[in-house]
């Protein structure tokens, strides 16, 4: 029989912890650092789903008629990273679910119920987004058909992916579409040798933010100037966050992943059900044990959102950088009917031959977007919804996933059509990242923090370091709200 984590309740009432993966307790060396690599997973996810649609659309944009100025909002991204990080430790030492406490520690699980709403409503936007930046990119690749005919084409082999493929081949293939793309546009920035003196600043700068669009943006291209900058702003910081989608995704991939006190079982879903069933009868959380070493264990939740991080926030300030440099020279900006195709000089720029490259590359981003994004949006669904409802934590997984990927569809693709006769993608896709990447993380964080403080036993709960750092990485969120005044 395999080791377990023993839970004894009728002896003990304890789980023991796990033993940490062994080179956490190594001496640091070069060769402890490399090994550390192997922690990359669901932050591959993450990234992918970042570059995928925001960076590539959003990102060179605002760098084209905001220059250097908005680089700030990449700094303050770390503050979802560090709402995340607080989000994973509760789970990795309760074995709970962040959502789950959710459901019983706030009235009538007013706090699940919300988020609910708030992907009901906006999800078959983004779905609806990926249909149309997807088909016009697979419409330019191959010069014939129409794009929403390839849009929606691709979205459901993504889904048919989703439904069949393993959590494995996701973790591998994103962690491949983030890397062509990221290389590219950051061989490209380094081409152009950028003033880094004249940059780095812009990344600190949070007083400084556009008041208009310079001239060029209202004769060229009117439509961008009917979103004020205050939204795209939010928006565009919604596409740098770990979104409430994926921060709670994640809780259920450290489940998949063997993470923290999850490590030696082998069912972690039955197993967390079981401690959050524990915890409904006593009230509270007494069955960790008092001196239980959980630094090595927390390490490799650490390392990926680490790596997430500065993968995301190189590839963001590359292709702003680059959007600065070359589209707003060239007075070239993404638009509704050109989501993708005006970013093509980021990569021409090296030579015309690379055409070719960046339509692969755009391709791989955006499909990989929508075949992870389905996945995180499962899962987050299926973690929010679980202790609300007995009957769908009893579905099986893939058959919640087949439910949710069909309304996803049914609704996403009658909003890419209307997209086709003049609903502004930009818009539409800032209002949802909006709420979705920057107002639900919030709440999300808040909520979090507060659990962690009142739920977890003294000796594991935040220390006033930890608590102060929590609090600053929510500042950082709400500090872009000043411009809507």
């Amino acid at each position: 029989m395999n080791k377990k984590i023993l839970l004894e309740y009728k002896m003990s009432e304890q789980v023991t912890f796990p033993d940490p993966d062994p080179i956490t307790l190594e001496r640091p060396s070069i060769k402890k650092y490399i090994g550390y690599l192997k922690f990359f997973g669901p932050g591959a996810i993450v990234a992918s789903i970042t570059i995928g649609q925001g960076q590539l659309i959003l990102g060179p944009q605002i760098g084209a008629w905001a220059g250097y100025t908005l680089l700030w909002l990449i700094t303050l991204n770390i503050g979802s990273y560090i709402i995340a990080y607080v989000s994973c430790r509760f789970t990795l030492i309760s074995g709970i679910g962040v959502m789950d406490l959710f459901s019983v520690k706030t009235k009538h699980g007013w706090m699940n119920w919300l988020f609910i709403v708030i992907m009901i409503i906006f999800i078959p936007i983004f779905t609806a987004s990926i249909v149309t930046s997807l088909g016009q990119t697979l419409q330019w690749i191959f010069g014939r058909g129409h794009y929403l005919l390839w849009g929606i084409l691709f979205c459901i082999f993504a889904a048919f992916l989703a439904l069949v493929g393993r959590y494995k081949l996701l973790e591998y293939s994103q962690a491949f579409f983030v890397a062509v793309l990221a290389i590219g546009a950051l061989i490209t920035l380094i081409s152009l040798k950028p003033d880094l003196i004249k940059i780095i600043p812009h990344f600190f700068t949070i007083w400084d933010a556009p008041s208009d669009f310079p001239s060029w943006v209202y004769n060229d291209y009117p439509s961008v100037t009917k979103t004020p900058i205050s939204l795209y702003m939010l928006g565009y910081l919604g596409t740098l966050t770990i979104t409430i989608i994926t921060l709670i995704g994640y809780t259920g991939w450290l489940k998949v992943k063997k993470w923290g006190i999850f490590k030696n079982e082998d069912n972690p879903e039955e197993f967390s059900q079981q401690l959050f069933k524990y915890f409904k009868r006593d009230g509270k959380i007494n069955y960790l044990p008092s001196d239980g070493k959980i630094k090595p264990l927390l390490k490799p939740i650490a390392v990926d959102l680490f790596i997430a991080f500065i993968i995301v926030s190189l590839v963001s300030a590359a292709y702003m950088i680059v959007g600065a440099i070359l589209l707003a020279d060239n007075h070239i900006l993404p638009e509704d009917t050109r989501l993708v195709q005006n970013q093509l000089i980021i990569f021409t720029y090296l030579a015309n031959w690379l055409k070719p490259l960046f339509q692969i590359s755009v391709f791989f981003a955006l499909f990989g977007t929508v075949y992870s994004g389905f996945e995180a949006a499962t899962r987050m669904l299926y973690e929010t919804v679980g202790n609300l409802s007995p009957r769908i934590r009893k579905m099986p997984y893939k058959r919640f996933m087949f439910y949710l990927l069909v309304y996803l569809l049914v609704t996403g693709i009658p909003l890419a059509i209307m997209m086709y006769y003049g609903l502004s993608v930009l818009l539409m896709l800032s209002l949802t990242l909006m709420f979705v990447g920057v107002i639900g993380v919030i709440l999300y964080g808040i909520g979090v923090v507060s659990i962690t403080q009142k739920v977890l036993p003294k000796q594991y709960a935040l220390g006033r370091i930890g608590i102060a750092i929590s609090i600053i990485g929510i500042i950082l969120l709400l500090i872009p709200f000043i411009y809507l005044l």
